[in-house]
Order: C-alpha cells, then sequence, then structure tokens
C-alpha cells in the first residue's frame, strides 16, 4: 500500500515537472553524484593527516601560553608580600591606644597605601585589608578596610590561619566580577596577625593575559589547579557543573550542555597526569566530537584544559573540499547548459502554445501562434489559430445580438411612455384651442416641439445633461399651462458635469408623478433638481435628487411592486445600460413629499460612452 503511494507521488511529480528541467536534473543529479563521492573519500583521508598535524600545533601553542600566562602570578604575590613587609602600614595597625580622632586618621592612611599599591599595579580588581584595628571608628566614606568577622566564616579562612599566604577562592563582589583572589597574613612586631590582606582578581585581569594568543580562546578554555578541580573557565560554554570555584556571572553562553559531559573534574583528575601534557578526541552525549588539549603545568601547578569542537578545527579542511566541489559543479553546470539549450530549442513551440493558450484563457481572442519548422507543431499551430479565430467570431456574433437585443428591449420601453403623454398634450392643445383664442397655444406647441425632438434624439439612448433638463423645463412649461394650479421648478446643478453623457428622458417620469399625484395642500407644486458628482471608492458618479412638497409615498410602497410604467422603465433602463451598482431610489423627503435619488456613472467623453453602451464597463 505504502509503494503504491510512493509509485503515485512520483508520478504526479513527473506530470507537473517541465520537459526540459526533467531533462537537465536527471543529468546534473547524476553526475553530481558521481563528484560528490570522489570529494568526499578525498576529504576523509586528507582530514585525517591535518587534523593530527592541527592538534600537535594547538598543544604546543597551549603549553605556551601557559607559561606566559601566568607570569602575572609572581607579581600578585609580590604586591602581597610587599603589603605585608610595609613597616608604615604595620606600625599603622600596631598603634591600638591612640584616640579616635587619630585612628581616623590612621584608618585613611592605611586606605591610602591600599589604593596607592592599586593603582601602580596592574591587573588586579581590587586590594582589601581585613582587620579589627579600626572597629570602634565610623566609617564617613567607604574604603577597602573591613573587621575580621567578614571573613572568618568563608571555608577557607581556617586554611590560611595555618599558612602565612595562599590562593583562595572568593565569593562574588556586588559587581559579579571577583573570581579568584590571593590572602597573606601581616604580622605586627611581636609576630601576632594584626590584619590580613586580600588580592582580587576578575575573570577579565586572567583573560588578559592570553589576548595575545587569541587562538588559545577558541572553544572553552578551563583553568585546573593542582588537585584537578576548575577554578575557572573561559570562552563559549557555561560553568562547569561541580567545580571547585564559584560561577563567573560574566560567562559568555553555549553548548553548555555537550562541554560538560565531556570535561568535568572527574575527567581531568583520570586523564591529566602531573608534568604531562596531551590531547585525546573525546565524543559528547549529543553527539559532536571535541578535541580536548591540556597543558603542561605553569609555575603555580596551574594548568590549561581547552575543548574544541572538532568541525571547528577541520573548518578549513571542509571550505577547501566545497571549493573543489563547487568548482566540480560548475564544470557540471557548464555542461547542462548546452543540454538545456539543446532541450529548449526544440520545446520552445510547445512552450510558445501554452503561453498563446493562456492568453486566450485571459479573453484575448486576438492571440495567434507561429507555425512552426517541426509539422507536428504546425498541426498543433494551426489548430489553435482555427480556434482563436472562431472563438472570436462567435463572441463577436453574440455581443451584436446583446446589443441588439437590448435596443429593442429599450425601444419597446421608451414606446410604452412616449404615446401616452404625447396623446394627453394633443388633447390638451385641442380643448385650449377651442376655449382660448391666445398666444399661449403657440409657445405650447413650441414647448412640445423642443420636447418630441429631445425625447426622440435620432435613436440615441444617452443624452448630454443639459439636453436632459431642457427637456424637462418644456415639460414643465407645459404642464403649468394645463394644471388649475401653479409649478415652483428649481435646479441646482453642478457647472462640470453639465456636459456629461446620462440616459434620456430620466427626469420626466419623476416630475410627472410629481405633477399627477402630488396634490400639495399650498396650492404650488414646488419641484426641485439638485445635480453633483459624488466619489464611491474608485468609481465617480453622478447623483440627482428630485424633491417635491407633495403627500409622499403610500405606506408600504415598493419599487419593485409598482405597477407604473415610468418609474420602473427608468430603473429598468439605468440598469441595462450602466450595471447593477446604479439606479433609482425612491423615499419619503424630511420635509414632506418624495425625494427619488438617481445614480449614474460620470460619462464625459464620446470613447467612454461607446465602451459603455458595447458592455464593456459597468
Amino acid at each position: 500500500m505504502r509503494k503504491g503511494r510512493w509509485s503515485s507521488f512520483i508520478n504526479q511529480k513527473l506530470q507537473q515537472s517541465k520537459l526540459s528541467t526533467l531533462m537537465v536534473t536527471c543529468f546534473i543529479a547524476f553526475n553530481l553524484l558521481l563528484v560528490s563521492i570522489v570529494v568526499w573519500l578525498a576529504y576523509q583521508s586528507f582530514s585525517a593527516v591535518t587534523f593530527a598535524e592541527i592538534s600537535k600545533a594547538r598543544l604546543a601553542l597551549l603549553n605556551e601560553s601557559t607559561r606566559r600566562g601566568f607570569d602575572f602570578i609572581t607579581s600578585v604575590t609580590g604586591n602581597a608580600y610587599a603589603l605585608a613587609s610595609n613597616r608604615e602600614l604595620s606600625s599603622l595597625l600596631e598603634t591600638m591606644e591612640t584616640g579616635r580622632l587619630s585612628q581616623i586618621h590612621q584608618r585613611r592612611e592605611v586606605s591610602r597605601i591600599l589604593d596607592h599599591t592599586l593603582v601602580v599595579s596592574e591587573g588586579i580588581t581590587s586590594i582589601e585589608l581585613y582587620t579589627d584595628a579600626f572597629n570602634g571608628v565610623a566609617v564617613t566614606m567607604p574604603d577597602r578596610i573591613f573587621p575580621v568577622d567578614t571573613i572568618s566564616g568563608d571555608s577557607w579562612f581556617d586554611a590560611l590561619e595555618q599558612a602565612d599566604a595562599a590562593w583562595v577562592p572568593l565569593r562574588e563582589n556586588e559587581s559579579g566580577q571577583s573570581l579568584i583572589g590571593y590572602a597573606q597574613r601581616i604580622f605586627d612586631s611581636r609576630g601576632g596577625t594584626v590584619a590580613y590582606v586580600l588580592i582580587r582578581l576578575s575573570r577579565a585581569d586572567i583573560v588578559r593575559r592570553f589576548a595575545d594568543m587569541p587562538m588559545v580562546l577558541d572553544g572553552k578554555v578551563l583553568l585546573v589547579d593542582t588537585a584537578g578541580k576548575v577554578v575557572m573557565q573561559m570562552g563559549e560554554s557555561n560553568p562547569v557543573e561541580g567545580s571547585k570555584w564559584p560561577d563567573d556571572s560574566n560567562t559568555s553562553g553555549g553548548d553548555g550542555d555537550s562541554s560538560s559531559s565531556i570535561v568535568d573534574s572527574a575527567w581531568i583528575q583520570e586523564h591529566v597526569q602531573r608534568g604531562e601534557d596531551g590531547f585525546e578526541v573525546v565524543s559528547g552525549q549529543s553527539g559532536g566530537s571535541q578535541l580536548v588539549l591540556y597543558s603542561r603545568p605553569a609555575m603555580l601547578q596551574w594548568r590549561l584544559v581547552q575543548t574544541i569542537p572538532v568541525h571547528m578545527l577541520l573548518s578549513p579542511v571542509r571550505q577547501a573540499g566545497w571549493q573543489i566541489l563547487g568548482i566540480a559543479v560548475l564544470g557540471l553546470l557548464c555542461s547542462a547548459v548546452l543540454a538545456y539549450l539543446f532541450v529548449r530549442r526544440i520545446i520552445r513551440p510547445l512552450r510558445q502554445l501554452i503561453k498563446r493558450m493562456r492568453q486566450l484563457e485571459k479573453g484575448d481572442f486576438n492571440t495567434r501562434v507561429q507555425l512552426s519548422f517541426t509539422e507536428e507543431y504546425a498541426h498543433l499551430a494551426y489548430g489553435f489559430n482555427h480556434m482563436a479565430s472562431q472563438l472570436t467570431t462567435l463572441m463577436e456574433q453574440v455581443k451584436d445580438e446583446s446589443r441588439a437585443k437590448r435596443e429593442a428591449q429599450t425601444g419597446l420601453l421608451e414606446a410604452q411612455i412616449k404615446p401616452h403623454f404625447l396623446y394627453n398634450t394633443l388633447d390638451m392643445i385641442h380643448w385650449r384651442a377651442l376655449d382660448y383664442e391666445a398666444k399661449d397655444i403657440s409657445r405650447m406647441i413650441v414647448q412640445l416641439s423642443k420636447l418630441l425632438r429631445i425625447g426622440l434624439s435620432g435613436g440615441k439612448l444617452f443624452i448630454r445633461l443639459r439636453d436632459e433638463l431642457e427637456h424637462a423645463r418644456c415639460y414643465v412649461s407645459i404642464q403649468s399651462e394645463r394644471l388649475p394650479f401653479s409649478i415652483q421648478y428649481q435646479e441646482h446643478i453642478d457647472p462640470r458635469i453639465r456636459g456629461c453623457y446620462i440616459p434620456k428622458i430620466i427626469l420626466q417620469p419623476f416630475i410627472e408623478n410629481a405633477v399627477m399625484h402630488g396634490h400639495p395642500e399650498e396650492g404650488t407644486l414646488r419641484i426641485q433638481v439638485h445635480m453633483h458628482e459624488a466619489a464611491e471608492g474608485s468609481h465617480l458618479d453622478i447623483v440627482i435628487r428630485i424633491t417635491d412638497n407633495g403627500q409622499g409615498l403610500p405606506e408600504g410602497w415598493e419599487l419593485e411592486d409598482t405597477c407604473g410604467i415610468g418609474v420602473r422603465n427608468v430603473h429598468q433602463r439605468i440598469q441595462l445600460y450602466c450595471g447593477k451598482r446604479y439606479g433609482v431610489q425612491l423615499s419619503d423627503a424630511e420635509s414632506g413629499g418624495v425625494e427619488v435619488t438617481i445614480t449614474l456613472p460620470r460619462i464625459e467623453t464620446d470613447e467612454q460612452l461607446n465602451l459603455w453602451l458595447d458592455g464593456e464597463k459597468g
């Protein structure tokens, strides 16, 4: 079952791959595998010899660094001895019967001696003095003089009582830097201990000794004492668990787990012999191999133990191997380019056919494929071109039929309005002519002729907005003569849109509804037409609002349920020409009457109008 799924997956990927890509990929993959095997075998044999030589060179460098790096021990012990043998310091500490002011002065003098020694000494973090000679003196300014009780509880204090001086482990100070110190007892003239001087060395003080040999700090470097305990560590990893000395808070993080599993106090005591140096490759729990080097002891019988990841030492060799492999791959790619050009030449007509098919999918029916020199591709190209030509012809036929259908529907809808209004108007002129002999009859006929001329418009579907307004004025003028009540008609038009195209005869049906159904209580029918442009998203529209002071819409009136021809006709024509987002909305006005809102696209030029009429916009 699993084998069948794998086979199906491979077949699917092969079907989705390009022919040229598949052929070139197979060629490169086979040759690349062959070159990789050759380079790998050469790399393994070369790296074994190189690793042994690098390990010996690293061990020699570690021994030299151990010898040079611990020369500072002499200066530290010399400074401690100089303070212990300073007669001025001893006399200041022995004077116990002086007054309070004298003790304050003595304490300041002792602090001055400590400060001077710290200034002239290099590579020392601080010098502290522990004595009970000044316990009764209040400290006004901080100094480096403390009571003996401060260190009497430390684990190393009892051992110091048995010797004149000793290297001692220290707790971290307030800055968290101190790591190790050298303590020296100061005796009075009678041989009694009057004070303890403590010289603190930080991790930075010790690391600074190896700064001139940066390779010594590669990986992780441990400072080991005579008992095989880790005094401090430098380099990448965190302090080793079980270390005899406190952790240094400034130690940088690294791969602490793998290092601690390789080198700890037990490993050092087991492998490092007194007076010997050497190196060994050890594998950690995480699988990474480490090169462990341990130097010969220095003057203080301290030594350095360095752990370096094997991959770090072999990185130059690995880099050289990658360079060789890159050169081989480059040669393969050059040969693959020639194969690719040949394959591309063969399948170029097929890609051209695919490209033209995608253009055809996007609606470009004018795209054509060039005939190829290959017979098979020539048949495909001829068939594609014939299909695209037939589709173009069919699309033109569909577009023409759609336009004709739209025009027929529009003509039918308009025919339902024009005769109705024309017959009423002619009938009114007839009866007015019988009742009166006045010049207003001539004026009404002129208005009627304008009305008919604009309404017919030579069969045009869209007219200028200014012509539509003239059509509405003619209608209002005729109705003002015909009806028993007066009509107050006002226009508020944005001058920028007077030349725009709109569907014809869209104002007159709503003005007619206001005249016929308004029945104003005041005796005067007021009709206002507001036209302005409005931006909605990325569209620039024309908004027309027609308001009257009539009785308003009947309760529960809906545009879809109306049985009148005019309103529904205008709404259908607008949506037919301009799209579903345009049309007519009717509602009750806030001040009474009806408010009609007509939304139309802004069409300024004949080119834009042709696009709308051809159905390519909207």
